[in-house]
């Protein structure tokens, strides 16, 4: 396979060769060297010819292409805005629109892209939106942190309003205070505002992004039980997302792509302590859903609109947790999707949906991580079949909110390969997943969901804590979803003479 890439020392290799090989994927070898006879270190060396990027732009009279080369000439990793073949064109050509309606649902809406140092990722997230179908460039600010030349200089290639913030501290103290003064500047400059969304300068938008955002940004004036539009899907991992849509709604913080409203930020600024010293939690979406949201819930899709592709303050802590719950989402790729039912999200009718649903379900008994607890028979050919499983939940009170006891859901929603490292994403005690095409599943945690009335008496509660020992081995192991969550090193018992053994054949 090797010689068959191009390598041409490959076959005369030894079992001790020590060997380098640098080459072009799919390509030409650039340099390749080894030692085959006995155990000696290599030095290789090779000149690797770079493109020149500093003439690419002296023949061209606009300004804007000379500072853009000029630019290139000096900053890496810039993608197709520095791709001297075809670059990005300047000013970014606008991208379709999606209408009237949809451009008066989101009139005077601006929406706020928070960044700072990152200028690469800035840079994809910011070409991703300007060619999203329905943005208004007037209406797009980014808010500055940090703000180092690269970032600057880029902001003036992409044509983009920007305004700088003073920032103070380190870390997470540092982002709490940045988010509350970009809060606080909002309410100042955009006062009159019906909502606003926002972004971080390492979220890529789906190109439905705006059209999803104009079918449900009105759910927070009617609806005073909503705090926020998520485009973010709290739920929407690849092996559960199957329908562009579908919305659901449920206790989850503000996520990469949300909007909210303004006198939701005003009661956060009423909230937010000048200094994080004296408070516990210093995250700032995570604040806004521990101290500020008080039992309200957010709308958002099972098919992703945004998807958090970035690596920062707290991601780089658990890279397990970012390859899992950030990388491992569907972005839609489409856009102008209609969405179903959006007024049956208002938590009247969503309440009396989820019952009627629950109620209609057919109610699956046994073991959730055993891979028969679903009929295997259903296809995509079968009308939408509901099921509805009923497990053992109690609450415990958390800064004067009554919350389930993650110890018991744990397991549990790991078993069905969903979020199980806290209760968001969850409604009242009530998991919603799309396990196929044509099959959803209610998970409802009894007692401390209150659509715990709807489980018939003579159904069993399955319980983590009271299931029999052979039960529990089957979900400690967890053989359908075991790798999502944890840490799974394949060759950390790895020595020399297995690796030798292996490679032989022997």
């Amino acid at each position: 396979m090797l010689a068959n890439l191009g390598s041409v020392l490959a076959p005369h290799l030894t079992l001790q060769a020590q060997w380098t090989w640098i080459f072009v994927k799919g390509g030409r070898t650039i340099s390749e060297t080894a030692i085959v006879t006995n155990l000696n270190n290599i030095l290789q060396h090779s000149a690797l010819p770079l493109c020149s990027l500093s003439e690419l732009g002296l023949g061209n009279s606009s300004s804007i292409e000379q500072s853009r080369w000029q630019y290139c000439a000096t900053e890496g990793g810039m993608g197709e805005l520095c791709d001297e073949h075809s670059p990005l064109p300047l000013p970014v050509p606008s991208p379709p629109s999606l209408g009237s309606e949809a451009a008066a649902a989101l009139a005077n809406i601006p929406v706020i892209l928070t960044a700072g140092s990152r200028h690469q990722y800035l840079r994809h997230t910011l070409t991703t939106l300007l060619s999203t179908p329905g943005i208004q460039v007037v209406d797009l600010f980014v808010i500055l942190g940090d703000a180092p030349p690269p970032t600057i200089k880029l902001l003036y290639l992409l044509n983009v309003n920007y305004t700088i913030l003073p920032v103070s501290g380190n870390y997470n103290n540092k982002l709490f205070t940045y988010y509350r003064n970009v809060y606080e500047y909002v309410v100042q400059k955009f006062a009159k505002a019906p909502a606003v969304i926002f972004l971080d300068e390492d979220v890529e938008v789906s190109p439905d992004f705006f059209s999803y955002m104009s079918q449900t940004i009105w759910l927070l004036k009617e609806d005073p039980s909503i705090y926020c539009i998520n485009a973010f899907s709290a739920t929407g991992f690849r092996e559960l997302s199957y329908h562009p849509s579908r919305l659901f709604r449920g206790s989850v913080q503000v996520e990469w792509g949300y909007a909210i409203s303004l006198n939701f930020i005003k009661e956060a600024l009423r909230m937010w302590p000048k200094e994080a010293h004296g408070i516990k939690v210093i995250l700032y979406d995570y604040f806004l859903y521990t101290f500020v949201s008080k039992d309200r819930e957010c709308v958002f899709p099972e098919v992703g609109r945004s998807f958090h592709y970035g690596a920062g303050t707290n991601t780089m802590t658990n890279l397990i947790t970012m390859e899992r719950a950030f990388l491992n989402k569907t972005l839609l790729q489409d856009f102008g999707v209609k969405l179903s039912n959006v007024d049956r999200l208002l938590q009247a009718h969503w309440k009396e949906d989820l019952q009627h649903n629950i109620s209609q379900a057919t109610i699956l008994v046994g073991n959730p991580c055993k891979d028969d607890l679903v009929p295997q028979s259903l296809n995509s050919t079968q009308d939408h079949r509901l099921f509805v499983f009923y497990y053992h939940l109690d609450k415990f009170e958390e800064n004067g909110i009554e919350v389930p006891d993650v110890t018991q859901f744990y397991h549990l929603y790991s078993c069905f390969g969903a979020w199980s490292l806290s209760e968001q994403g969850q409604h009242k005690g009530v998991g919603i997943l799309s396990l196929a095409n044509n099959v959803t599943l209610y998970v409802v945690g009894v007692p401390y969901s209150p659509y715990s009335n709807l489980k018939p008496n003579w159904v069993p509660l399955w319980d983590i804590i009271a299931i029999p020992e052979e039960e529990f081995i089957i979900v400690d192991d967890n053989m359908l979803h075991r790798e999502e969550f944890t840490v799974h090193v394949p060759n950390i018992n790895m020595t020399t003479t297995k690796l030798i053994s292996k490679l032989s054949g022997l």
